[in-house]
């Protein structure tokens, strides 16, 4: 619980104003609500190229849905895991 809370401040520190988080009932996987304008499959190929891997959204739909979500894995908590957590924010945020 410790490390997804970790990550849940991290993301609301350095992702854009309107992102919500949602924690997990036991889990250590964090969704992560980006606001609409957010591309979440440029996200992710932006994410790749810095050596950051993440699960876009739109992969746990058949439809296409959640294109400005993605799931953040919060099993473990590090200052570098926080630097990819503000490079994320940060591709989010352009």
């Amino acid at each position: 619980a410790r490390q997804a809370s970790l990550m849940a401040d991290a993301v609301g520190r350095h992702f854009p104003e309107g992102t919500r988080v949602s924690s997990p009932a036991g889990g250590y996987v964090l969704w992560v609500e980006c606001p609409e304008y957010v591309d979440v499959l440029k996200l992710y190929g932006l994410a790749i190229g810095a050596g950051i891997t993440i699960c876009p959204g739109p992969i746990f739909s058949a439809r296409g849905k959640y294109g400005n979500c993605i799931r953040l894995n919060a099993a473990f908590w590090s200052p570098p895991v926080e630097q990819a957590v503000e490079t994320l924010g940060g591709f989010a945020t352009e």
